[in-house]
């Protein structure tokens, strides 16, 4: 009887070891994805806006703008 429980405990022990190489191992892939994703952001002029409202999701492109030329123009309400 005492076999048994060593043998249900070590077979326990290995799953639990297994599914925490497993997660270890999507958390590094997730990791090199984000890693990569933000190098490739930095690179590009464009990138990616998500807006999230109610649980819903939209993902707007945007690329830079060269503003350097722009000159912005308040209009002041207390004179008109």
């Amino acid at each position: 009887m005492e076999i048994v429980i060593v043998v249900v405990c070590s077979l326990f022990a290995a799953g639990l070891l297994a599914a925490l190489v497993f997660k270890a191992v999507s958390m590094i892939k997730d990791m090199r994805r984000f890693r990569e994703e933000l190098a490739k952001i930095k690179s590009s002029d464009q990138y990616l806006l998500d807006i999230v409202q109610d649980g819903k999701t939209v993902r707007i492109e945007c690329k830079d703008v060269n503003s350097d030329n722009i000159e912005l123009i308040a209009k002041d309400e207390g004179k008109e």
